[in-house]
């Protein structure tokens, strides 16, 4: 998979960045703040909501569990173990990354990888559906010199596969969650929630197939629907609208192609979706030892928390809000209250799993943009210093140079007087 095999998804010029990724100007900083402050004040409101819920669903059996009361709770070699598994969800998500520069640059790119993981997890949890990452990635791939459409199709192939895979293991474990969480809310009103759900999602991925597939008859479709929600006044720009859903659909059907045409080099990338599904599923089961008192890690409350994790997953999709804040730790206080090993420290459980599956990013996105902008004010200000001209001395008419008169002096050297 070189730069002539992948497809250029109508990108022969870098993109250019989307708006409120690096905010130069003023109106534009003033405006991520804004940005910033709000999506902050909507954690803290889905904290106090998620401690709310939870003692709400427990009846006030149980005495809440202050911040004191919680760290002498933890089981620090749990804790440990849980550090190690979010460290290795990081690592697997990252090495999708490298595994896709190095079979197509050649290059084994680690610090890129990173940091365009990290760049499409905060733009995917402050955009409503998590449907901003790609386009961010991509913008930061180009601006460390990756080809143009190695630099499109990279996020676009990642998504395909990790979205394909999600929804396949979200599958078996909505049909395994009635066996082992039987007579709940969650086996009930949640699992109807989450199969309509996880059919709405799966439908992007089998959409985005079914255009590569048979491009003309689903281009008529894209622009049959659109201009039916033109009619209903739901789009305003019919044109606008039907371009940009068929260039969207264009990039990713060029992302699929050079997927199937490369399927056996992309094999290593299914594995590591796989793994790194199962992980992110797994962590509130980490979680649930190292905050629960005496929770034995059997079997059974693995495959218990599997399913409680895809269940909370597509409950809160349902809601669109930026990265699924409050839907989530609505959702994840009201099911996980269905383990009642846990039931004491329910809030602090939701809220230990959503800061190293959600918070973590936000606040990293945040930091590097914060250190991007000043690192560009002092580049800014070095250049400026650095391309000056200096202020060259005027010369007589015999050519000799003449020193610019800072002010008139009298013979002796003293200052003039002034009356």
């Amino acid at each position: 998979m070189n730069e002539q095999q992948v497809p250029n998804c109508n990108m022969t010029k870098p993109p250019l960045p989307p708006e409120g990724m690096r905010p130069k100007s003023r109106a534009q900083l003033r405006s991520w703040i804004v940005k910033t402050v709000l999506m902050l004040a909507l954690i803290a409101f889905s904290i106090v909501l998620m401690f709310s819920i939870g003692n709400y669903v427990t009846g006030g059996e149980h005495e809440r569990v202050n911040f004191i009361q919680f760290l002498k709770l933890i089981d620090y070699r749990y804790f440990a173990l849980l550090l190690a598994v979010l460290l290795l969800y990081l690592a697997v998500e990252s090495a999708k990354y490298a595994y896709l520069l190095k079979v197509s640059t050649g290059k084994f790119r680690l610090k890129v990888s990173v940091k365009t993981m990290f760049l499409g997890k905060y733009y995917d949890g402050i955009t409503p559906l998590s449907m901003g990452g790609q386009a961010f990635q991509i913008v930061y791939l180009h601006k460390k010199d990756v080809p143009g459409g190695v630099a499109s199709a990279i996020p676009l192939i990642r998504y395909i596969v990790s979205s394909l895979v999600v929804t396949a293991i979200s599958v078996v474990l909505l049909v395994l969650t009635p066996r082992h969480v039987p007579g709940s809310i969650a086996s009930t009103t949640m699992l109807v929630l989450a199969a309509v759900s996880l059919a709405l999602n799966g439908s992007v991925p089998l959409l985005i197939l079914l255009f590569t597939i048979f491009p003309k008859k689903m281009m008529r479709l894209v622009v049959g629907a659109v201009g039916l929600l033109y009619k209903m006044h739901i789009v305003k720009r019919k044109y606008h609208a039907t371009k940009k859903c068929v260039n969207g659909l264009l990039e990713y059907s060029g992302a699929m192609k050079l997927f199937a045409k490369k399927f056996l080099q992309c094999l290593p990338l299914v594995l590591l979706c796989v793994i790194e599904t199962l992980i992110n599923y797994a962590i509130p089961f980490f979680v649930v030892l190292a905050v629960g008192q005496d929770v034995e890690p059997t079997y059974e409350l693995f495959m218990q928390i599997l399913c409680l994790s895809t269940l909370t997953r597509y409950t809160a999709l349902l809601i669109p809000t930026p990265g699924n804040t409050g839907a989530m730790e609505a959702t994840g206080s009201l099911i996980f209250s269905t383990v009642t090993s846990i039931q004491p420290v329910l809030g602090w459980v939701v809220l230990v799993w959503r800061f190293l599956t959600y918070y973590l990013y936000i606040l990293s996105g945040i930091g590097i943009s914060i250190f991007e902008v000043i690192r560009d004010a002092v580049r800014q200000k070095r250049g400026g210093r650095e391309t000056a001209p200096p202020a060259e001395p005027s010369s007589t008419p015999d050519g000799t140079p003449q020193e610019p008169p800072l002010s008139e002096k009298t013979e002796d050297g003293a200052p003039p007087r002034t009356n």
